[in-house]
């Protein structure tokens, strides 16, 4: 409940209207020299909601101050309902949201993965043999088409024998083996030799972007005009030095392994981070307030339509349902308020020397070091975004020390998503 003063409103309306009157602007008067009446029938009532507004703020934020409110979002005022008249003060009710009290929560039932994964000798030469084959060359070679080649074909397909939009090809090269093209038609090329002619039938999928051939069976008759081989560069000094190594093969293979070592840290913490939220989130069951959640939606939303511009799809702003992203909003909101109180009453903080272990880690993939750890830590906002993760990491090295704790160890190949397309 507020309560404002007439007569302090009284005296703020006055006094506005006097300094409007002194440059306020009249048919027939001289800036300044309009009656006040004039100048109070013009301008009184925008200057008398204002001065209510302002006298209103003040008393909100002197109660959030006295009942010390965590406010959240923006208040809702209005004239008290059924108020007496009072020659002496208006009155005003003021309906908001708080932040709930959030205790530190017990995590002995909470589960948490932390997951382990060895990189190999053989992860490395994996990763050498893919940064041979970006570096692949292609030479004319007389032999059956195998995966691996690229080929050059000219075809043609027919839909109930017509010949359907985007079905015809004049020297069509694509890799064999890569996935760029359907399956069957991949299986249909394998083996031939440069001059055959091939014709076969295929059936699209059901999910195949052009409707009209979604989940037909078509006929394509294809000539395979020429076959490439892959010819990969060897692995010695050369190849080090053409990717920048001078030091030789010995030094690009410690260097890729040193990188890869690094990647493969981050994800593993990465993989446990989100473990660890997960389980945080599953003892988090205070009410969140609805003002923060639709202001997070509002942001998840803004950010999805900003990604979609980025890829060169426009959309509307209200182009996604008013629901959407809600349960994504809210769980950001609970978990965030439940790390602030972990952090708050465990005292967990982050060091200088945290702070400058994490700017090292960061800088040993550039080229310069030092000018990247120098480039966080001699600014106040970059050293304080950084200090922002290692007490996000603190965090989460409070809650493995709390939680069941299972290992699980995780491939390479999975762990750096290739599992999936293999």
């Amino acid at each position: 409940e507020l309560t404002i003063s007439r007569k302090e409103l009284d005296a703020r309306v006055a006094k506005a209207l006097r300094e409007k009157a002194k440059k306020a602007k009249f048919h027939g008067f001289r800036p300044g020299h309009a009656p006040a009446a004039m100048v109070r029938a013009a301008y009184g009532q925008e200057i008398q909601f204002d001065a209510i507004n302002t006298l209103v703020s003040a008393a909100f934020v002197e109660k959030v101050q006295e009942g010390k409110y965590h406010v959240s979002g923006y208040p809702d005022i209005a004239p008290t309902e059924g108020a007496p008249e009072n020659e002496d003060t208006m009155s005003f009710t003021a309906t908001f949201e708080v932040f709930p009290d959030v205790e530190v929560p017990d995590m002995k039932d909470a589960s948490v993965t932390e997951y382990e994964c060895e990189l190999t000798d053989a992860d490395v030469e994996k990763t050498l043999d893919v940064m041979r084959k970006q570096r692949a060359t292609f030479e004319k070679a007389d032999k059956t088409a195998a995966d691996g080649d690229r080929v050059i074909v000219d075809f043609k397909g027919t839909l109930d024998g017509v010949a359907f939009e985007g079905g015809t090809a004049k020297d069509y090269a694509f890799a064999l083996g890569q996935g760029g093209m359907l399956p069957e038609f991949e299986n249909a090329i394998r083996g031939m030799k440069a001059g055959e002619t091939k014709t076969f039938n295929l059936t699209f999928p059901e999910n195949y972007p052009a409707k009209n051939l979604a989940g037909k069976e078509v006929q394509f008759e294809v000539t395979l005009k020429e076959v490439d081989e892959e010819i990969l560069p060897a692995l010695d000094d050369k190849f080090a030095k053409d990717l920048g190594v001078n030091d030789g093969i010995d030094k690009l293979k410690a260097d890729v392994k040193e990188n890869l070592q690094r990647e493969v840290t981050a994800r593993l913490e990465a993989r446990t981070k989100q473990s660890a939220m997960n389980a945080l989130l599953s003892v988090a069951k205070f009410p969140v307030p609805h003002a923060a959640v639709e202001e997070q939606r509002e942001a998840l939303v803004h950010d999805a339509i900003e990604n979609m511009k980025a890829q060169g799809i426009n959309l509307p702003n209200d182009s996604i349902p008013a629901n959407a992203m809600l349960d994504q909003a809210e769980q950001r909101v609970r978990l965030g308020l439940q790390i602030s109180a972990i952090v708050e009453k465990e005292k967990i903080t982050s060091t200088d020397e945290q702070i400058k272990a994490l700017a090292d880690n960061i800088a040993k993939s550039y080229e310069d070091p030092k000018e990247v750890v120098d480039w966080y830590l001699n600014n106040p906002q970059h050293k304080a975004e950084l200090a922002a993760v290692v007490v996000e990491n603190n965090v989460v090295a409070w809650i493995l020390k709390n939680a069941q704790v299972k290992k699980e160890p995780i491939s390479f190949e999975n762990l750096m998503g290739r599992g999936q397309q293999a």
